[in-house]
């Protein structure tokens, strides 16, 4: 028998057990796991040969412990996550390949770490993106910025296209670390990009609101198109 045991790098709970209830993700971690039904096939490597396990799995879940069980006649390999004020988990094997066992293990317990972590940092960006777009709707928040940025660009315009207008313009500026761009005519568009990265929007046309990117392909008109560049610390300081 042998066994590891690891602390999680989050301790979002509720975030933990979201991440384990999909069990596509726990797949993911156990290297050359195959999916097939109730089953997982394994690929064990022994040197110069080689040969497939297939187990079955059993999951349960509860508010505080996910657990999966993975087991055939000749192995079973058991993980365990405790979701508790500092989550960690536990992985139990028992059979007839403990070393090849050892490597899978130790394998499981870094890409649970590295996955979950990736996927929380993921997970708030998303969080922080649809605080922000909420956020640009408010005429405070936008009257905040402006009065914290300096104005870079401004001009009006008559498209049918203004993605290609902001694309050239985002191409014709130097990085920044924040970039409001905000549109006032024949609709109101504010977008904001950090660190080059596109962050937040607010559009209402046609008197419908909308915070998705893709509606900007919907924008057609004559607008004020107005460009500021910003600290990043002055529009996080205003997310509260």
């Amino acid at each position: 028998m042998i066994s590891k045991v690891g602390k999680l790098p989050i301790a979002d709970k509720e975030f933990v057990k979201s991440w384990c209830s999909d069990f596509s993700n726990i797949v993911e971690c156990i290297p050359s796991a195959i999916k097939s039904g109730n089953t997982i096939i394994l690929e064990l490597n022994s040197g110069i040969f080689r040969k497939k396990l297939k187990l079955n799995y059993y999951i349960k879940l509860d508010k505080n412990f996910f657990q999966v069980n993975f087991i055939n006649e000749d192995n079973k390999l058991r993980l365990s996550i405790i979701i508790d004020d500092e989550p960690f988990f536990q992985i139990y094997y028992e059979g007839a390949n403990e070393n090849e066992f050892k490597r899978i293990m130790d394998e499981i317990g870094k890409n649970i770490k590295e996955k979950l972590y990736l996927s929380y940092i993921r997970y708030k960006d998303e969080i922080r993106n649809a605080i922000l777009s909420d956020k640009l709707k408010n005429v405070s928040f936008v009257t905040r910025i402006v009065a914290r940025s300096k104005l870079l660009i401004e001009r009006e315009i008559y498209t049918t296209d203004i993605i290609s207008v902001i694309e050239e313009i985002l191409s014709s500026i130097s990085p920044q670390p924040v970039l409001y761009i905000s549109g006032y005519g024949d609709g109101v568009f504010r977008l904001i990009f950090i660190n080059g990265e596109f962050k937040g929007i607010y559009i209402n046309y046609n008197g419908k609101e909308s915070y998705t990117e893709e509606e900007l392909k919907n924008l057609k008109g004559k607008f004020k198109i107005s460009v500021y560049s910003a600290k990043l610390g002055d529009i996080l300081s205003n997310e509260e």
